[in-house]
């Protein structure tokens, strides 16, 4: 593992644990036990940190989705498989991440919300065209206006006004919302498809 590698492993660990806001340059050279010079060599500050990380996150997670799109034997099972890995990262990190960085890293958010709104709501349109031709969603749905609001969903659940993290986990948050919005487009072999592989897989919150 580089030196520039650790560095991001480790700042990672440490905003997934407390959030961004209270973590300094000197904690995270204390977490690595490595010096603060070595980390100035390889980043300015702190923003860089943020920033790189979500980029490298936003490509594994289109390469992902480009994989189940792949797998998947049909719309239905390629939205399950999304669940596990948002799942997982829903529960390694702290609930006042994403507010933290929408906050105090504007342009980092940015470039979240510019995926969320090309690459993301692509992906959403292709699956609900995908599921309409295969008859497990129905054929009357608006993919545009559906995919907007999916991706709506998705942040709501990080929001800690509208859910505070106190009340509720974003895990169950995330997985109640997306059940809703695909029953809600599902056909009748649709939510048959969808409690088949929702037994499966043992989704829940």
């Amino acid at each position: 593992m580089t030196t520039e590698e650790q560095i991001l492993k480790g700042s990672q660990e440490l905003f997934f644990r407390y959030g961004i806001k209270g973590i300094t340059m000197d904690d995270v050279a204390k977490h690595l036990s490595m010096s603060k010079r070595t980390i100035y060599e390889k980043f300015p500050n702190k923003d860089a940190i943020v920033e790189l990380l979500m980029k490298q996150h936003l490509e594994s997670h289109m390469e992902d989705l480009k994989k189940f799109r792949n797998s998947a034997a049909n719309a239905i099972e390629e939205i399950f498989m999304t669940l596990k890995p948002i799942k997982e990262l829903f529960e390694a990190m702290n609930p006042r991440l994403m507010f933290e960085l929408r906050k105090f890293h504007p342009e980092t958010w940015e470039q979240f919300q510019k995926f969320k709104r090309k690459a993301l709501k692509d992906t959403l349109i292709a699956n609900m065209k995908r599921g309409i031709k295969e008859d497990l969603y129905r054929a009357d749905i608006d993919v545009d206006v559906l995919s907007v609001l999916r991706l709506e969903e998705m942040e709501i659940a990080c929001n800690e006004d509208a859910y505070p993290s106190s009340e509720y986990s974003m895990v169950r948050v995330h997985v109640a919302l997306l059940e809703h919005f695909l029953f809600g487009i599902a056909s009748a072999k649709g939510h048959s498809m969808a409690e088949k592989y929702k037994k499966q897989l043992h989704i829940n919150g």
